[in-house]
C-alpha cells in the first residue's frame, strides 16, 4: 500500500513540477515536439523514396536492343555473301545469341539477362497500354511490328552508377551501338543523391535539436530543483533517500517526453496525410504510402525518443545537483 501511495505521490509532484515552471516546460515540450517531427518527416520520405526506388523496375535493369540486319540493295552485296568474306563478328547483334546472352551475364554486378523477341516486346506493350492500346490494331506483331527484340538486364540492387556504366561500356565493346542501349543512369545517380542528402540532412538536424532538447530539459529541471531547495532539504532531514527525492523530477522529464511524442505524433499525422501527400500527389512525383503503415512505428520511436530525453535529462540534471 505504501509503494502505491508513494507511486501517485509522485506522479502528482511530477505534473506539479510542470505547472511550477510553465515556460521551461513549454519550451523543453516545443523542442522535442520538433525534433520528433523534423526526424518523423525525414524517415517517411526517406522511407517511400526507397519504396518507389525498388518499385521501379527500369531502375536497376538495362536493356540492349538488337539491330535487325539491313537489307541488301540492288547492286550490293547480299548479307550471306558479306559474311562469307568478312571475318564473323565475335558476338551477334542481330539476333539472339546464347553465346552473347552468356558473354553479357557473366559480366561482373549482372545478375540475370533475359531475352525478349519484338512478338513478346509487342504483347507487353499492349498490355501495359490497356485501353488505349487500339492504334495498334494497325499493326501485326509478326508482318510490320515497328518493335524490336532485345536483351533485358538486370543487375545487383545498390550497383553504384560507376559500375554501372562499366557494364554498358563492357556491352558495347561487344559491338552493340551505344545508342541500342538504355539505362538509367541519371535518375539512379539523381535518387541515390536524394535520398543521400535527406538522410544527412534528417541526422544533423536529429542531432541538433535533441541535444538543444536535452539542454532545455534539464535546464527546467534544476530550476525545478532550485525552487525546492528548502523542501528537498526538509525531505533529507526527515530521513527520505536521493531516489525518493529524484523521483517526481524524473517523472516530470518522462511526462514532458510523453505529451511531446503524442503531440508529435498528430502533427506528424497530418502533416504527412493532408500536406506532403498532397503535395506529392499534385507533382506526382513519386507514389506516396498511407500513413496506417507507419502508424506503429512512428509512434513507438517518437515515445521512446521522448522517454529518453526526458528520462536522460532529468537525471543528468539531478545527479549534477546533488553533488553541489
Amino acid at each position: 500500500m505504501r509503494l502505491i501511495n508513494n507511486f501517485f505521490f509522485h506522479i502528482g509532484q511530477g505534473v506539479k513540477g510542470i505547472f511550477r515552471n510553465p515556460v521551461m516546460s513549454t519550451a523543453s515540450l516545443l523542442v522535442l515536439v520538433c525534433c520528433m517531427v523534423v526526424t518523423g518527416t525525414f524517415a517517411l520520405i526517406i522511407d517511400n523514396i526507397n519504396k518507389n526506388f525498388e518499385a521501379l523496375d527500369d531502375v536497376n535493369k538495362m536493356i540492349v536492343w538488337l539491330d535487325e540486319k539491313p537489307e541488301a540493295e540492288d547492286g550490293e552485296v547480299s548479307g550471306d555473301a558479306e559474311e562469307s568474306e568478312a571475318p564473323k563478328p565475335q558476338y551477334n547483334v542481330h539476333t539472339q545469341d546464347d553465346k552473347t546472352q552468356k558473354a553479357i551475364k557473366d559480366l561482373e554486378h549482372v545478375t540475370d539477362v533475359v531475352f525478349m523477341s519484338k512478338e513478346e516486346a509487342f504483347e507487353e506493350f499492349v498490355a501495359s497500354e490497356g485501353s488505349d492500346a487500339e492504334f495498334l490494331e494497325w499493326f501485326d506483331p509478326e508482318e510490320n511490328n515497328p518493335l524490336r527484340a532485345s536483351y533485358r538486364i538486370t543487375f545487383e540492387a545498390g550497383t553504384d552508377t560507376e559500375n554501372i556504366r562499366y557494364i554498358k561500356k563492357a556491352i558495347a565493346e561487344m559491338g552493340f551501338k551505344e545508342e541500342n542501349i538504355d539505362e538509367n543512369i541519371d535518375l539512379y545517380d539523381s535518387l541515390i543523391n536524394v535520398k543521400g542528402a535527406l538522410t544527412t540532412i534528417g541526422i544533423w538536424l536529429l542531432a541538433v535539436l535533441f541535444i538543444v532538447s536535452l539542454f532545455i530539459i534539464m535546464n527546467s529541471t534544476r530550476m525545478g530543483l532550485h525552487s525546492r531547495r528548502e523542501e528537498i532539504q526538509i525531505m533529507r532531514y526527515v530521513g527520505a533517500t536521493n531516489s525518493f527525492v529524484r523521483a517526481p523530477f524524473v517523472i516530470e522529464g518522462i511526462i514532458i517526453g510523453i505529451v511531446s511524442a503524442a503531440i508529435a505524433l498528430g502533427i506528424q499525422y497530418y502533416l504527412y496525410a493532408h500536406i506532403i501527400s498532397s503535395v506529392v500527389r499534385q507533382y506526382a512525383l513519386i507514389t506516396i504510402a498511407p500513413f496506417n503503415n507507419y502508424l506503429l512505428f512512428i509512434s513507438v520511436a517518437f515515445a521512446a525518443i521522448g522517454i529518453f530525453a526526458g528520462l536522460f535529462g532529468s537525471v543528468i540534471s539531478i545527479r549534477k545537483y546533488m553533488k553541489v
